[in-house]
């Protein structure tokens, strides 16, 4: 009996003032598995990452996530949808409040939505701070003193508060040396081995794409244009933009690049 996916994107669409920014998107993803989303700066990746976490309506086409038809739901559903789908974004520190702690910053999302206790909230906090390999003791410390990486942990912590199905990382490695990258890759392997969480991983980096994801999707011009497992994307490249993007990225000799 065949099941129907976790996430289905049919024929989205999406534009603005008459101009399309992504057009005719369908793809379908597993749960527990991540999709790498690929392409030149433009091609759409961020806007379509925006309409699958309900930040922007769509024009056209329809999102099913879990069986339920994201479109479809009136303004209040569609809120108490936002806690399923999270987005961790590209810039930590642009997107966390400085003077807040780190307990504030975790614990936000729950406060916004009444849930819990203020005790309940701080343990929730402190668990999460220990989930993203972060110490309990650093809850009163304001966001602008973590690093980095701290604060892309942080962010990470923020966007599991709600327990959500759905991660969108968008760009959530650039900026961050090689090494805080491994860790940061290698802690969200770890949750979604333990959670089961899906990730939609918006990257120009191949190299993290390659490691993260089981299949990639390449983007241009606001619409799909290759679709396929990691290994058969890389085998055997379709559409002249992979064989672009790849060439590319052999060409820098991007550490974890496959040859």
């Amino acid at each position: 009996m065949a099941v129907d996916p976790f996430l289905s994107v049919r024929g989205l669409g999406k534009s603005f003032a008459g101009h399309p920014a992504i057009q005719n998107v369908t793809f379908s993803l597993e749960r527990g598995r991540t999709l790498g989303l690929v392409g030149p700066s433009g091609s759409g990746k961020s806007t379509l990452a925006r309409c699958l976490a309900l930040f922007e309506t769509p024009t056209s086409g329809e999102i099913w996530l879990d069986g339920r038809n994201l479109c479809g739901l009136n303004r209040r559903e569609r809120a108490a949808m936002r806690a399923d789908i999270q987005i961790v974004f590209q810039e930590p520190a642009s997107s966390l409040n400085p003077r807040f702690t780190a307990a504030e910053i975790v614990t936000e999302p729950l406060l916004i939505r009444r849930l819990g206790t203020g005790k309940t909230r701080r343990q929730r906090a402190s668990e999460l701070m220990e989930t993203v390999g972060l110490p309990r003791e650093a809850l009163q410390t304001p966001a602008l003193e973590f690093s980095g990486g701290e604060r892309q942990r942080l962010a990470i912590a923020r966007a599991l508060a709600l327990e959500p199905k759905l991660l969108i990382l968008d760009e959530s490695f650039a900026g961050l040396d090689l090494s805080v990258q491994a860790q940061v890759a290698n802690l969200l392997l770890d949750l979604q081995e333990r959670r089961g969480l899906t990730y939609i991983l918006i990257s120009h980096d191949l190299a993290m794409v390659w490691r993260l994801a089981g299949e990639i999707a390449v983007m241009d011009h606001g619409s799909i244009v290759e679709h396929a497992s990691v290994a058969d994307l890389l085998a055997r490249p379709q559409h002249p933009l992979t064989r672009e993007l790849l060439d590319a990225a052999r060409a820098l000799s991007l550490d974890g690049a496959p040859a």
